[in-house]
């Protein structure tokens, strides 16, 4: 029963990804086949196995009719450039046989968006490699006015989600998502959107964007250095990237529920210019604004279980009733990484995160902090990355 309901067999062929994305995308076919291309349809069969949780390579190329030899020569073959230990649930491997003697001839099996892994035999054995997924990308430039919410305003345009989140992403060093925006922020962006085989699949990266946040416009542009980085840059070359976020809950994991900034039931009183409390749903992960080391990590009276966390000799964030602690005291933490998730232990009624940012000892307001720069680009590359957003003609 597992391997009957995991299973799609096809007699179709035509070559490389153009197949992969019809079997995916169950796309019927433009024109009836005739000549070479129905003779090839004879030889080749087709098989897709969608992997579910638990399935390991072996079982799934066992159901699949591959003898155990065959079975490890893939592996083997696929191990320098991807284990195949390590595929997903929710993901699908692609078998093609020879229709004739049932001999496998290739396998193609995504890990990412980004790359293809594909296994080929030689006739004496068989070669991986892991390559590009080519899509038609094409761009596309959207603006909007929020009325309630970003994500609502986004979706209201046929935005993909992915590209909203995104679009946040990018100005997160500049805008608390979270509480501050307001009806009539407005936004604009030029972005990528891939198709495979004519139908769209997903959004691609985000080349340029402005966001007006209560009559303050940022503006930004992706570019890829010499050195191969690749980041968002304001039109002067300074870089979006700051030490510190401007909110410990990201976009991607509040977007389609209720956040926002409210007053402390217990002490009857806002606290916007030393704290701020961010009701949010039980268990939304939280994260550090910047890189540093967890200084406290337990139990902290009326804070409940909360995190402290250094990022230099200037700045200490505290976050606050969690539900779980995801950090140990004395760990390397990365800007954005998980330190726990919310809850409503300590002094709390109800679940949220209660947020503080110390500079030399002293609580100040988290979303006034003027911060600078992480980084900019070289002079050298300078001249190359103005004419570069020029030629977007975004703005």
């Amino acid at each position: 029963m597992h391997k009957n309901l995991k299973k799609l067999i096809v007699v179709f062929f035509v070559g490389g990804s153009a197949f992969f994305a019809y079997l995916f995308l169950q796309k019927e076919p433009a024109t009836n086949p005739t000549g070479r291309q129905a003779q090839a349809q004879e030889t080749v069969r087709h098989e897709t196995t969608r992997i579910e949780p638990g399935d390991t390579f072996s079982l799934l190329a066992q159901e699949a009719g591959l003898d155990a030899s065959t079975t490890s020569a893939l592996l083997n073959s696929a191990q320098p450039v991807y284990d195949l230990a390590t595929i997903k649930a929710g993901k699908s491997i692609l078998f093609s046989f020879d229709r004739e003697t049932g001999t496998l001839q290739k396998m193609i099996y995504e890990p990412t968006t980004e790359k293809a892994l594909t296994i080929v035999s030689t006739g004496g054995g068989w070669e991986a490699s892991l390559a590009p997924i080519q899509y038609d990308v094409r761009t596309r430039t959207v603006s909007g006015t929020i009325d309630s919410s970003l994500y609502e305003t986004g979706l209201a345009q046929n935005i993909d989600e992915r590209a909203i989140i995104a679009l946040a992403d990018m100005f997160a060093w500049q805008v608390d998502f979270a509480v501050d925006i307001r009806k009539g922020d407005s936004f604009t962006m030029l972005y990528e959107e891939r198709y495979r085989d004519g139908q769209y699949m997903m959004p691609g990266s985000v080349l340029a964007a402005s966001f007006t946040n209560d009559g303050e416009k940022f503006l930004g542009y992706s570019y890829t250095e010499s050195d191969g980085h690749t980041g968002y840059f304001d039109p002067d070359g300074n870089s979006l990237e700051k030490i510190l976020l401007k909110s410990p809950l990201q976009y991607r994991y509040i977007s389609s529920g209720y956040t926002g900034a409210r007053i402390d039931p217990i002490s009857g009183h806002t606290a916007p210019h030393r704290a701020i409390d961010y009701a949010a749903a039980y268990g939304t992960p939280a994260v550090t604004v910047g890189d540093g080391t967890v200084i406290r990590s337990g139990w902290y009276g009326g804070y409940g279980l909360s995190v402290d966390v250094r990022h230099n000799d200037q700045y200490i964030t505290r976050y606050g009733h969690f539900s779980r602690i995801a950090v140990k005291t004395g760990q390397k933490v990365t800007q954005g990484q998980i330190v726990g998730y919310v809850g409503s232990t300590g002094h709390s009624t109800g679940p949220h995160l209660h947020f503080e940012l110390h500079k030399y000892g002293t609580p100040i307001n988290p979303l006034t902090v003027e911060l600078p720069s992480d980084k900019a680009i070289s002079a050298a590359e300078l001249d190359a990355y103005k004419a570069y957003s020029a030629n977007l003609h975004f703005e």
